[in-house]
């Protein structure tokens, strides 16, 4: 067989995997997060089925149900603390007085109007920040829109509900049977490939473990820098400053929307509800120290703090994670971003497994000398 028709069978077969991949989407989108979370959950239920009591020890079934029970608790958990604190915020909400929010926005968006017509005198007079904000706005408040909205939400419920059950069974039986995922991934490699596919997964598994470890190490340090900035720079009481800086350090983990939501949020509930009390002079410049604190700290996220943990979870270069980012961002936009750093951990390994002989790779791959020197 000539090369030509090597390569031709190669992009064939490489073609039907791509649209099989495509076609069964959501069904392989389930089994990668169960696997994820398994591997997160893996190392507890090997401590669990170690524990032996005489002769006796904990089964892996055992082992697995309780840790699958220790994962839905912390979901439970962490909705028991929140829900309290986000029902005080609704209380407040609903007790500022809404007919003074028309006013107060009014207010605002004609002093920004005043200072963009001082700032751009070339701008027609008849031109209003507030009629163009109103005239978006409106595009939206028409039946069409509502009519398509509730539908799209009852198909998320229905897709959210089949999603958690099929994660959660598939997951269970990843953290019951240890090799199971990569028996499954094994049986489509040759066999001279072995060795080295059971390596490069070995060392995948440590490194997302370490990876993941780190996002929750930035949403701990996002979730306190961010408190810590409304409550002592714009004067938000502590525990409503807690509850924004939570919403915050779990939306950024989502790459672009996710501090955007997260700061729209933040900025629109405290205005709202901590404006009167804060002693700031005027809205403006309430909004702007708003908005600083969280384009501030997204910024030291983005460019320090991320390149830092990733980096030593993944034992890449910092520069390396940041370029990353970058161009995972300009390809894929924020779901690109989102997946940046696992997908780049699993080529990466993979590659110096099977691709160490090409020169690029040897100097990507290689172990480096400590990165401060």
């Amino acid at each position: 067989m000539n090369k030509l028709a090597k390569y031709i069978i190669a992009v064939a077969v490489l073609a039907i995997i791509v649209f099989i991949v495509w076609y069964f989407r959501s069904v392989i989108t389930y089994i990668l997060v169960a696997a994820l979370l398994s591997l997160m959950g893996r190392p507890l239920v090997r401590f669990l089925s170690g524990i032996r009591i005489k002769k006796y020890h904990i089964p892996k079934t055992v082992s697995a149900i309780l840790v699958m029970g220790l994962m839905f608790g912390v979901l439970f958990l962490i909705f028991y603390f929140i829900t309290p604190m986000v029902v005080s915020i609704v209380s407040r909400l609903d007790s500022v007085g809404f007919e003074d929010v028309p006013a107060m926005l009014s207010g605002f968006l004609a002093q920004l109007n005043e200072q963009i017509h001082t700032l751009f005198p070339s701008i027609t007079p008849s031109v209003s920040i507030e009629s163009l904000i109103w005239n978006e706005i409106d595009k939206f408040l028409h039946p069409e829109f509502f009519t398509r909205l509730f539908g799209s939400l009852a198909s998320f419920f229905v897709n959210f509900g089949v999603g958690l059950f099929s994660v959660a069974f598939i997951t269970f039986f990843f953290l019951r049977e240890e090799n199971m995922f990569s028996n499954m991934l094994m049986a489509i490699v040759p066999v001279k490939y072995e060795e080295k596919f059971s390596n490069a997964m070995k060392s995948v598994n440590e490194l997302l473990l370490r990876y993941f470890i780190g996002i929750l190490v930035e949403f701990f340090i996002m979730t306190i820098i961010i408190s810590a900035g409304l409550h002592f720079i714009t004067r938000i009481e502590y525990q409503l400053a807690l509850v924004l800086g939570l919403i915050f350090g779990i939306l950024n983990i989502v790459p672009y929307a996710g501090p955007l939501i997260g700061g729209t949020i933040g900025t629109i509930v405290a205005v709202v509800t901590s404006y009167a009390t804060s002693g700031y002079s005027s809205l403006s410049l309430y909004v702007i120290a708003l908005v600083s604190i969280y384009v501030g700290f997204n910024m030291l996220d983005t460019y320090l703090i991320q390149p830092l943990i990733y980096s030593s979870s993944i034992k890449a270069h910092p520069l390396e994670i940041f370029l990353v980012i970058l161009l995972s961002g300009y390809i894929g936009g924020a779901v690109g971003m989102l997946v940046a750093i696992p997908a780049y951990t699993v080529v990466r390994v993979f590659a110096s497994e099977f691709l160490s002989r090409f020169k690029v790779v040897h100097k990507l791959t290689a172990k480096s000398p400590d990165h401060g020197t």
